[in-house]
């Protein structure tokens, strides 16, 4: 079917009160912890090409639709394997429109961070060698690198509510990324108690995870997507199948065969 501006195509309904933040980490973790090491190397290798390889990070999106390809597949009691995560290419459209929107606030973070790079150069220069940096200068130095990681923190927040249910809408439903988006955002508008406590948990989590040899993170991301794909199936009726599979067509009669079987039995 067709639509025109003159037709919207139907929106999904959803829910609402339905996310708790510790409930959906806890089932997060029930729902991959048997298949961990599997979702932990689809998160390993795509972290691992985005920080290596130039350009990399433009299938950041198709990998996020991926782990939710092969999240959504558990939740519904179907097999999952590493393919999974190249399904997401199939969504990689919409799925790269809601990257490079939710990535939109954190280039102020990483102008801000450059700028603090040059900065930092100028002192080197000023004060070379073992000459003393003045403690107004240090101060300075220590206030910028604070403000950026509140606005940081900042960016997290706003984009981990408004997208907060974008790619799984993608997904799931099928949609494009601006129908995701703004669907995702009044979802969770309707949602946010719930879901801002999960943004915190996710952002707390992640802090620890970077704690630990900063690699860690890596280990939390399957937990907290987990978590993720759980609050959605609170919010929205999750699809009875990921893909529509076409229908196969029944295979040819047998020679001389009638409806029930071959002619003269």
């Amino acid at each position: 079917m067709s639509y025109s501006i003159f037709q919207q195509r139907e929106q999904p309904t959803f829910s609402t009160g339905g996310i708790k933040p510790f409930q959906c980490i806890g089932e997060g973790w029930a729902l991959i912890k048997s298949q961990y090491g599997l979702f932990l190397g689809m998160c390993f290798v795509v972290i691992l090409l985005v920080s290596c390889i130039p350009f990399a990070g433009l299938i950041w999106g198709a990998w996020m639709a991926g782990i939710y390809v092969a999240l959504f597949s558990r939740m519904r009691g179907e097999p999952v394997s590493f393919n999974a995560i190249s399904k997401g290419f199939e969504y990689f459209k919409p799925s790269f429109l809601v990257a490079f929107l939710s990535g939109l606030p954190f280039s102020l973070v990483g102008i801000g961070a450059k700028l603090l790079e040059l900065h930092s150069e100028t002192i080197e220069k000023t004060y070379p060698g073992e000459t003393p940096v003045p403690p107004d200068v240090l101060m300075w130095q220590v206030g910028y690198l604070l403000g950026l990681i509140l606005l940081y923190a900042l960016c997290f927040f706003v984009t981990g509510v408004i997208f907060a249910f974008a790619y799984q809408l993608v997904v799931d439903q099928k949609l494009s990324g601006w129908e995701a988006t703004k669907l995702s955002a009044r979802a969770a508008r309707e949602n946010f108690g719930g879901v801002f406590g999960l943004v915190v948990l996710d952002l707390v989590l992640g802090m620890l995870g970077l704690a630990l040899c900063c690699l860690g993170f890596v280990f939390v991301i399957p937990i907290t997507k987990g978590a993720w794909a759980v609050a959605y199936s609170h919010v929205f009726p999750l699809a009875p199948q990921l893909n529509n599979r076409p229908t196969m067509p029944p295979p040819p009669p047998l020679f001389g065969a009638g409806p029930t079987g071959p002619v003269g039995y």
